[in-house]
C-alpha cells in the first residue's frame, strides 16, 4: 500500500465552515481524480468504514476530501455537498479531470441528488457515485421507497454507480432495491455483505480485521478480472473499504476492451475534419448512407418493437409461475441482451453520423468548392467501437435465442405448455431473423466506415484509439463460430430455382430431340439406309450408346471414390462441411435428389459442431 499524507481543512460554507480531512498520495505528483466521501445522519467524518475506504483510495492514486456535516435535512446536506465540491475545484495544485461523490447512508442520498442537479445543469456532470448503505426506505416502512429512489432513477447512463449494503439491511429490501436498479438508466454495480447490518456489521464477527491481510486480498483481488454484478460475499468490516475501492477503481478506470463498454467516452476533439472531395469519396459516402439507413431501419422497425413488447409481456406473465422454468431462464437472457443493446443507444450515435455527413445538396456544393466537411477520424474510430460492440451483443443475443428456441421445442416434444411454446417458438423464430438482418447490416456498415476512416486518416489524422486497432473485417472480429450467422443461405430459393428450371430443362431436350429427329428424317432416305446395310448401322449405334452409358458409369464412379476419399481425410468439420458443399452441387447436377437430401442434413450437422470445435472441444 502507497504512503499517503491527510491534513486538517475548512471548507466555507454561507457563514459557517466545514471540518474536512484531505488526504493526497505521497508517491503520485499529478493527481487528476478526486473523491468526495461523508457521513451519515448520525456520525461524522470519522466513521470506521469512511476512514477505510478513504485511506485505500488514498493508497490507489487518488485524492481523497471527506467532511462532517450535521444535519437531517436533505436540501442542507445537498448544499454543504455541493459546496465542497466547489471548494475542491479551487485548489491551485490539483487540476482534476474526474470527481467521484459517495458517502454512507443519508450522505449517499445527498451524493446521489447533487450528481443528479449537476447532470441537468450546464456544468460538468460527475462521474460516479459510491453509496455505503443506501437508506432505501425506513425501517419497516416499504412503501416509501419511491420517493428515495428517485433521484437514483433520474441519473443519466453516463454516471456509473457503485452500491455497498448488507443482506440484513432493514432500510434496504432487497426485492424493492433490485426493482429500482431495473429502472435505473445509468451503470450499477452492486457488492452484497453477507449478513451485514445497515452499519456494515456481522454478528459473532469481531469488528477489527487483520490488516496484513489487506496486501494479500489486494494480490488475489487485481489478479481476478472477472467482474460480479449484483454478487454476495463475506468481507470483514475494516476490509470493506479496500473491497469498495476495489470495485470503484474496476468501475472508474474500466480494465478490458473499450469496446465492451455500455458507454463509450464520446472523444473530446472537433466531430468534423474538410478533406478533399473527390469521385471515390461521393461513392464512399453513398454506400455508408445507405447501409447506415438500412440499419436505423431495422432498428426503428414496428415488427421489431412489436416483438420486443410480446417478449417482455411474456416475462412479466410467467414471471411467477414459471420461475424455475428452463425456458423462462432462456428467455431471460434473451431480454438481458435485448435490455442492453437499448441501452448501448447505437441510433443515436448512427443518427449523429448521418447528420455529419453531407447529404446531396451538400455534395453539390462540395463540387463546386472541391472540399468538405466529413465526421473526423476520432468521431469514425468512436462509431466503429459501437458498431463492433453491438455485433458482439448480437451475436449473443442470436445464440441466446437459439438455446431458448431449442427449450421451448424440447418440452414442445414432451406435450408440456403446447400453445405457450408454440407462441414462444414462433416469437424467437421472428426476433432471430431480425437480429440476423441487423447483425448482416451492420457488418456492411462496418467495412464503409473503415473506407472512409482511411480517407480522413490520410487527409488530417487524429487517432482516438492508441491502445487498439480496429479489425478488417466484422467476421474476422466475430470468430468463425459467429461468422457463420454472416454468410448468405439461399438454400430454399435455390431449390425453389431448380423445381422451375427443371421442366424448362426438360422441355428443351425434348425440343432438341425432337428437331433431331426431323433432320435425320428430311436429310435421309429410307432406300438410302437400306442400300447402306441395315443391320451394320443398328450394330453401330447400339454399341455407341452402351460405350457411352459405360463410360457415365465409370466417371460417376470415379467421382463418388473421390468425394469419399475426400470425406475420409477430412480432419475439422470446417473441411467436412466444404467437401459435403463440394457432394451436393455435384448431386444437384446430376439429379440426385434423394442423395441430395440426406448430404444436406449431414452438412447442417457438420455447421453445428462447427461451433463446438471452434469452443476448443474435438
Amino acid at each position: 500500500m502507497d504512503r499517503f499524507n491527510e491534513e486538517l481543512v475548512k471548507v466555507p460554507f454561507g457563514t459557517k465552515s466545514l471540518d474536512a480531512v484531505l488526504s493526497v498520495p505521497a508517491s503520485v505528483k499529478d493527481v487528476q481524480t478526486a473523491v468526495i466521501l461523508t457521513h451519515g445522519a448520525g456520525g461524522d467524518m470519522n466513521f470506521k468504514h469512511l476512514v477505510s475506504l478513504a485511506h485505500a483510495l488514498t493508497s490507489d492514486g487518488l485524492v481523497c476530501l471527506r467532511f462532517t456535516c450535521k444535519g437531517l435535512n436533505l436540501g442542507y446536506r445537498v448544499k454543504a455537498y455541493n459546496a465542497v465540491r466547489d471548494y475542491l475545484k479551487t485548489l491551485v495544485r490539483f487540476e482534476f479531470k474526474n470527481i467521484f461523490f459517495g458517502g454512507r447512508s443519508m450522505g449517499c442520498r445527498a451524493a446521489a441528488a447533487l450528481a443528479r442537479q449537476l447532470s441537468d445543469g450546464s456544468e460538468d456532470a460527475v462521474q460516479g457515485v459510491i453509496c455505503l448503505s443506501f437508506p432505501l426506505h425506513p425501517p419497516g416502512k416499504k412503501h416509501t421507497h419511491l420517493q428515495r429512489s428517485e433521484d437514483l432513477k433520474m441519473l443519466p447512463s453516463s454516471v456509473r454507480v457503485l452500491f455497498v449494503s448488507g443482506t440484513e439491511d432493514n432500510m434496504c429490501n432487497r426485492g424493492l432495491f433490485n426493482e429500482v436498479l431495473k429502472d435505473m438508466k445509468a451503470e450499477t454495480e452492486v457488492f452484497w455483505l453477507q449478513g451485514g447490518s445497515h452499519g456494515l456489521t456481522v454478528k459473532g464477527r469481531p469488528e477489527d480485521s487483520v490488516v496484513d491481510e489487506k496486501k494479500k486480498k489486494k494480490k488475489k483481488k487485481k489478479k481476478k478480472k472477472k467482474k460480479k454484478t449484483n454478487s454476495d460475499a463475506y468481507v470483514r468490516p475494516n476490509a470493506i473499504g479496500y473491497s469498495t475501492s476495489v470495485h470503484f477503481m474496476q468501475i472508474s478506470m474500466a480494465a478490458g476492451e473499450f469496446w465492451n463498454r455500455v458507454n463509450i467516452s464520446y472523444p473530446c476533439a472537433t466531430s468534423t475534419a474538410r478533406i478533399q472531395f473527390t469521385s471515390t469519396t461521393v461513392r464512399i459516402f453513398k454506400a455508408l448512407l445507405l447501409e447506415n439507413n438500412e440499419v436505423l431501419k431495422l432498428l426503428h422497425s414496428k415488427v421489431l418493437q412489436t416483438e420486443i413488447r410480446v417478449l417482455y409481456e411474456l416475462m412479466y406473465i410467467l414471471n411467477n409461475s414459471f420461475r424455475g422454468n428452463k425456458t423462462f431462464k432462456g428467455l431471460q437472457q434473451v431480454e438481458q441482451c435485448v435490455n442492453k443493446l437499448n441501452n448501448m443507444k447505437l441510433d443515436g450515435a448512427l443518427q449523429d453520423l448521418a447528420e455529419l455527413s453531407p447529404n446531396r445538396i451538400q455534395m453539390a456544393l462540395c463540387k463546386k468548392t472541391g472540399e468538405c466537411d466529413v465526421p473526423s477520424q476520432p468521431v469514425l474510430e468512436w462509431t466503429s467501437l459501437k458498431l463492433l460492440g453491438a455485433g458482439k451483443l448480437l451475436s449473443c443475443t442470436l445464440s441466446r435465442c437459439s438455446r431458448a428456441f431449442t427449450l421451448a421445442k424440447q418440452q414442445m416434444k414432451w406435450e408440456e405448455f403446447l400453445v405457450l411454446n408454440l407462441v414462444i417458438t414462433s416469437m424467437l423464430s421472428r426476433l432471430w431473423v431480425f437480429f440476423r438482418g441487423l447483425l448482416v447490416s451492420l457488418t456492411n456498415l462496418y467495412q464503409q466506415l473503415l473506407k472512409l476512416l482511411e480517407a480522413v486518416a490520410q487527409a488530417q489524422p487524429m487517432p482516438y484509439l492508441t491502445d487498439m486497432v480496429l479489425p478488417a473485417d466484422m467476421a474476422e472480429f466475430l470468430g468463425p463460430s459467429d461468422a457463420f450467422m454472416l454468410k448468405k443461405h439461399p438454400a430454399f430459393l435455390r431449390y425453389l430455382k431448380d423445381q422451375k428450371a427443371e421442366p424448362q430443362t426438360w422441355k428443351k431436350a425434348s425440343a432438341k430431340f425432337t428437331n433431331k429427329k426431323r433432320v435425320t428424317i428430311v436429310k435421309e432416305d429410307l432406300g438410302v439406309s437400306v442400300e447402306r446395310g441395315v443391320s451394320f448401322d443398328a450394330y453401330v449405334q447400339l454399341s455407341l450408346s452402351k460405350s457411352k452409358s459405360v463410360s457415365e458409369e465409370l466417371s460417376k464412379n470415379t467421382k463418388k471414390e473421390k468425394f469419399k476419399k475426400q470425406a475420409g481425410e477430412a480432419t475439422t468439420f470446417i473441411l467436412m462441411s466444404a467437401n459435403l458443399e463440394e457432394i451436393i452441387q455435384w448431386c444437384r447436377s446430376e439429379r440426385m435428389k434423394k442423395t441430395q437430401r440426406l448430404l444436406t442434413f449431414l452438412r447442417l450437422k457438420c455447421q453445428k459442431m462447427k461451433c463446438l470445435e471452434a469452443a476448443g472441444y474435438k
